[in-house]
């Protein structure tokens, strides 16, 4: 068993038993622990023993030193130098400080004596004095390096994960996996400073293990005996501070939800009206309150703790002062090797707090940055596959061949046996209800989804032998969610294509194509950003959004194949008629595949293919299929019933 399953192993054996389910909260009801991927590690730092972070320690000091070299070589070799010569100057200061009370105890006069202590005394400053230099160039290079490595760690991770394929990238392992790793990312740099802290009380503490060594061997079990007691009580402190926090982690956060709520604009209208004010602000001190009362508790149990430890730690440099004066009364040791030894305990003993807070945090760290390792390697192995035959042509053939496709842990499959051609320049509609697969099938016709089974073919040749980055150059999406992108308008379209992102004129035609007109009368017109978090920013309407993705997807993408999903499902009825027909104008060269539930729309597509839980159900032309008087006219007339005056609409039970 590696050490890591062996300090899991342990985590698991300490873990408490699971506590009665408790009452339900009069707001949040039984809302469970609150799940966000800073506190993943909580409950394991609340569980944590000595041999646990122990087993974990060297690993997580592997990763941060390889990630500093690989930042930058230099600055990490020079630190790590630094800090070895900071542990031998601490040794040499010791043995100083040695030489000067030898010199001061021995005989004759004082004068002498105090003549002969000199170069010792001169020795101690000079390493006094190198210590604190190199303690100084050690830090300052840790901070410039501290950045070099988050930045590192956080381009690996963006690389990795810009890589996956959708389907993995959208289920929520690896997404958890994501989000702990951006803390792990994001932490690395504090893991190099805490780092930098161990390696210093480290050095410390072999220098006056070394010390003591030298003055003579059976002082080494002064230093355990004194240092113990301390690092024990600081790691029971850390358990109970990690185990209040995870206890006041949901407590924490619906606070957090109350104080939000009282204080933001969407919800000042109702909190107004209902006159739910007070109410909410009742409960908000019904849970400070409880906070409040955790960390009275809190505070007690630390006071306990502290003074036991300070107590531990007194007994324990009692005996070792007794220790001491036994040695030197039996005469095993000179008087002023016990001075020495007196002093580099002291010495040790003022590293011990420091590093143990180093220990302990380095272990929370760690294990974030542990969740980075995991997923820059989980990433690369569900990366889109690189290579495969080029792409240098639109495909003048579109096939799907009796494709079954089902999302993870799915009942029954998205898609099944769906069987499809498109030609080039062709306009093709897919309808249908709510869930019947119309969007997984776009995604398919994308190359964003691998069916299970069956195959994607441009010109005959499987999607999966073809190189997919060049398949996607030819594509332009516009999702049902499409994204608004916090930036500017003209960034907003321009990010269609970055290749041709400052191409003011092609963003100018594509927002005119789109009917985004509206953007020339914003403040800073196309350069007015988008975003309400800035004091000069804008938000659009929902309508105008879809304005600018359509610009952006069907127009300055300039793709041979698009995919439009839903593209006026935020616009007015005559900004949809007037999108229709910019897009059939616009568009007319191209290969469109359009998925709309407003079935008026799809009467100019060249096929219709209406799907049904996952099938193909109806396909055929506008005039076919309302000839067949099947489920498509049923639900075409339902709707062009809507609009005549006076008329019943037909039964909608399809």
């Amino acid at each position: 068993m590696t050490a890591i399953a062996a300090a899991d192993a342990a985590d698991a054996a300490a873990a408490p038993e699971p506590a009665p389910r408790p009452a339900p909260d009069p707001l949040f009801g039984h809302a469970g622990h609150y799940n966000t991927s800073w506190s993943r590690h909580d409950r394991a730092m609340g569980t944590s023993t000595f041999r646990t972070v122990a087993a974990r320690l060297p690993r997580l000091v592997g990763t941060c030193l390889r990630l500093a070299w690989a930042a930058d070589r230099r600055a990490a070799a020079i630190v790590l130098a630094a800090e070895l010569a900071t542990g031998a100057f601490t040794a040499f200061g010791l043995l100083a400080v040695n030489g000067v009370l030898r010199s001061l105890l021995a005989g004759g006069a004082t004068t002498a004596r105090l003549h002969a202590a000199i170069p010792s005394v001169l020795l101690a400053a000079v390493a006094a004095a190198a210590n604190r230099c190199c303690s100084a160039a050690s830090t300052g290079l840790a901070i410039r390096l501290e950045p070099k490595v988050r930045r590192l760690a956080q381009d690996r991770l963006y690389q990795c994960t810009n890589d996956v394929e959708l389907l993995a990238f959208q289920q929520g392992d690896l997404k958890d996996l994501i989000d702990t790793a951006q803390y792990g990312a994001s932490w690395i740099e504090m893991a190099i400073g805490r780092l930098v802290d161990l390696a210093s009380g480290v050095m410390s503490l072999i220098a006056v293990a070394g010390v003591l060594a030298v003055l003579h061997p059976a002082l080494i079990v002064l230093l355990p005996l004194i240092v113990l007691p301390g690092g024990v009580a600081a790691v029971k402190a850390s358990q109970q501070m990690y185990r209040s926090r995870l206890s006041m982690l949901t407590p924490n956060r619906q606070l957090f939800q109350l104080a939000f709520l009282l204080t933001n604009a969407d919800t000042a209208e109702e909190i107004r009206v209902h006159d739910t004010g007070g109410f909410l602000l009742r409960h908000y001190r019904r849970l400070s309150d409880a906070l409040a009362a955790e960390q009275d508790r809190l505070a007690r149990i630390r006071i306990r703790s502290s003074l036991t430890a300070g107590a531990a730690t007194g007994l324990a440099t009692a005996a070792a002062y007794l220790l001491l004066f036994a040695l030197v009364e039996g005469g095993t040791i000179a008087l002023s090797a016990a001075g020495a030894a007196a002093y580099a305990l002291r010495t040790g003993t003022a590293q011990l707090s420091g590093l143990v807070r180093s220990i302990n945090a380095l272990y929370e760290l760690g294990l974030y940055i542990g969740d980075w390792e995991a997923a820059c390697a989980k990433a690369q192995t569900l990366a889109i596959p690189s290579g495969g035959a080029p792409v240098d042509r639109t495909p003048e053939l579109i096939e799907v061949r009796d494709v079954t496709f089902s999302y993870p842990e799915a009942d029954s499959p998205a898609l099944s046996g769906i069987t499809l051609s498109i030609r080039a320049g062709q306009t093709i509609a897919l309808v249908g209800h709510n869930g019947s697969g119309k969007t997984t099938l776009a995604k398919i016709l994308a190359g964003l989804y691998l069916p299970d089974a069956g195959t994607v073919c441009w010109d005959g040749a499987p999607l999966t032998t073809l190189d997919r980055r060049a398949v996607f150059q030819h594509i332009a999406l516009l999702s049902q969610g499409f994204f608004c992108w916090p930036f500017s308008a003209s960034a907003n379209v321009g990010i269609g294509r970055h290749t041709r992102f400052d191409d003011t004129a092609a963003v100018e035609s594509a927002l005119h194509d789109a009917g985004a007109g509206f953007v020339h009368e914003l403040p800073e017109g196309i350069n007015t950003l988008l975003c309400k978090d800035y004091d000069k920013g804008v938000k659009p309407s929902g309508g105008q959004w879809q304005k600018i993705a359509l610009a952006r997807s069907g127009h300055f993408r300039d793709g041979t194949l698009v995919i439009l999903d839903e593209p006026t499902a935020a616009l007015d009825p005559k900004a949809e008629i007037d999108t229709f027909d910019t897009v059939r104008r616009l568009l007319a060269d191209k290969t469109v595949v359009m998925i709309t539930h407003r079935l008026g729309s799809v009467r100019h597509a060249d096929y219709i293919y209406s799907l049904d839980g996952g099938r193909i159900a109806e396909q055929g032309t506008f005039e076919e299929l309302i000839a067949a008087d099947g489920a498509f006219a049923k639900l075409y007339r339902l709707q062009a019933s809507q609009y005549v005056l006076g008329e019943q609409g037909p039964d909608s039970s399809l």
